[in-house]
């Protein structure tokens, strides 16, 4: 599959999230094997107006590659402008968020709210590839809701406007999160723009579910909250897809050193105490399943300073390796 620049088989994809996938988060989930990073979503009519927080979600010097940037929006002119500045900061591809489906920005016409007027999201489209000097991509959903399917009609009419690839979340805007993603509709889209790469989303939390994706003829698949509850699938995917190998869950200790690995690289680049605060969402990922974990949490969530996290979580690893020594002990048999 064409991405950028690069040819990439079987391509894992990491989900453009709102403050999720900044710089740090990119990293570690490149490191575990995700191969096309995407930034946050940047806001087009912010971007022209030289707002800071949306001109840095475009530091993506560090990265990996491929890297897209991702801009939503609905206004042409505002859409070109911010797809010329995003440019300059040498992504690989610009990708055009005709999916999002929270109220503020579907309900002004950004986001999925394109999805209920074709001509405008062609505009739209049209728009970013004016501005941009890469090439450029479209992430959407099914439709606006059960009445208003329009991707079998949009995916052919997307190729023919020369798009790298289409990314497509399987369920409507009205769905939100809800329900299950019907990948029932992945060979129809296929079937509808056979020569338009397609990159699946929606669900795909396992080895197993990745490998469905691909075999109801998805090009790349794309993982979004699996990613934050369980940055480590990217590893486990790679080796079921390339090897037929199911990996073991990762240990304890391996979850915490990389929780305090990201919780470093996370405050460095958030700043004290913005990033002490962001990073505490990521917790329950790192100890998800855990036992006896309430006073540990809630010490995570009063601490301030990052080596003081870190000692805190350094102790509840010894605490546990003397615990796991003293059961052991008591159920060895006697000689």
């Amino acid at each position: 599959m064409r991405i950028g620049s690069f040819d990439i088989e079987h391509p894992l994809c990491l989900a453009p999230m709102e403050d999720v996938t900044d710089l740090p988060f990119r990293k570690l989930c490149s490191d575990f094997g995700a191969q096309v990073l995407f930034t946050e979503f940047a806001n087009c009519e912010a971007v022209i107006r030289n707002i800071d927080s949306e001109i840095s979600k475009f530091n993506i010097e560090k990265d990996a590659r491929p890297i897209g940037i991702q801009l939503y929006g609905s206004n042409p002119e505002s859409l070109e402008k911010a797809a010329h500045i995003a440019s300059a900061s040498h992504p690989d591809f610009i990708d055009l968020n005709c999916g999002c489906w929270v109220k503020k920005i579907a309900g002004r016409g950004d986001g999925a709210g394109l999805l209920r007027d074709l001509k405008r999201l062609e505009a739209a489209v049209q728009a970013v590839q004016r501005g941009s000097s890469v090439p450029v991509s479209v992430k959407t959903r099914l439709g606006w809701d059960n009445e208003q399917y329009v991707i079998l009609e949009l995916a052919p009419r997307l190729r023919d406007m020369g798009i790298q690839f289409l990314t497509v979340h399987c369920r409507t805007r009205v769905q939100g999160y809800r329900g299950d993603a019907d990948w029932s509709w992945f060979p129809r889209i296929k079937e509808a723009a056979p020569d338009l790469p397609l990159i699946g989303n929606g669900d795909i939390t396992t080895p197993k579910e990745a490998a469905a994706c691909f075999s109801l003829g998805c090009d790349g698949v794309m993982i979004g909250r699996a990613a934050i509850q369980q940055p480590w699938v990217f590893r486990a995917m790679r080796s079921y897809l390339e090897d037929g190998v199911q990996l073991p869950e990762p240990t304890l200790d391996e979850q915490l050193d990389w929780c305090i690995a990201h919780l470093r690289a996370h405050v460095a680049f958030r700043g004290v105490p913005r990033g002490i605060y962001s990073f505490r969402r990521y917790y329950a990922a790192y100890l998800r399943g855990v036992t006896n974990i309430a006073r540990l949490r809630r010490d995570l969530m009063q601490l301030m300073d990052t080596e003081a996290i870190v000692d805190r979580i350094r102790a509840f690893q010894s605490n546990r390796a003397e615990e796991d020594t003293a059961s052991a002990e008591e159920d060895a048999p006697a000689l």
